[in-house]
């Protein structure tokens, strides 16, 4: 699973700058569209111009690229559900190469018919997630650049004398996971304390940088231990809202605060 910052329904203005491509977000809810990255282009010579392109995404294939042509006209697309840092890099490589090739953007639509042409197959390494898992797969409110982030949620509950050594345990189960972001909420009562925790990474893919991925059940072995062995239990004690976590966040591991907060 990608965990960290990415973008979807807003673009990062200020933070990125296109000539050719064009943001469109995603559209969300029932429609369930991605957001996409989409250039159309006048190739003097589409045979060079698609080697080059190709050249792009197998130096970077974790991302969704795929093209339509037909004739001199090549639409490109880099599109998903969520876009990281390392999409708007492989935009900006293949902006470069537009340029180099002199490929002038076209106002005039494709044709019915044009050639669909799937050049990268990106492959996340890791098991899909399960809603079994200990932890909720959860979406930040947009922040700074628009930038939201993926992260994964405990909620639990524990004795309140054994929260300082549980939350050291977890942070350092953060560094053998690779994860940079760890921050929480909390809500205490009496002898007890209701947690909701924050699993994450910063932004992926800057400047091309390989993604990481993370492993979810192997993360959520661990971590279901150490809330056992701290004599604590997923879920919250007491009713909504009285008892809800709502003092912090807390923060144990954090880069791109910023992006994440």
């Amino acid at each position: 699973m990608l965990l960290g910052v990415y973008w979807y329904y807003g673009f990062p203005e200020g933070l990125y700058h296109f000539d050719f491509f064009t943001f469109r977000p995603g559209l969300g809810g029932h429609a369930d569209g991605p957001a996409e990255l989409t250039a159309t282009v006048h190739a003097p010579d589409p045979v060079a111009l698609l080697a080059q392109v190709r050249t792009v995404a197998a130096r970077y294939p974790e991302v969704y690229l795929f093209g339509e042509a037909s004739g001199q006209l090549l639409r490109l697309t880099v599109g998903y559900y969520s876009l990281p840092d390392y999409a708007f890099h492989v935009a900006g490589e293949l902006e470069q190469v537009l340029r180099q090739l002199h490929a002038p953007l076209a106002t005039e639509p494709l044709p019915a018919g044009a050639q669909y042409l799937s050049l990268t197959a990106p492959q996340d390494p890791t098991p899909p997630f399960s809603n079994s898992s200990i932890f909720q797969a959860v979406s930040s409110l947009s922040k700074k650049y628009q930038a939201e982030t993926k992260s994964l949620r405990l909620d639990c509950h524990l004795p309140l004398a054994h929260k300082p050594a549980f939350i050291n345990a977890l942070n350092d189960i953060c560094q053998e996971a690779h994860l940079d972001v760890l921050y929480y909420l909390d809500y205490e009562m009496r002898q007890q304390v209701n947690l909701m925790l924050f699993f994450s990474n910063g932004r992926q893919g800057v400047g091309g940088r390989p993604l990481r991925y993370t492993n979810v059940p192997a993360l959520a072995e661990p971590v279901a231990a150490c809330l056992v062995t701290h004599g604590g239990q997923p879920n919250h004690l007491g009713s909504y809202p009285a008892y809800y976590p709502d003092r912090g966040p807390h923060i144990v591991r954090m880069v791109d605060a910023d992006f994440i907060l």
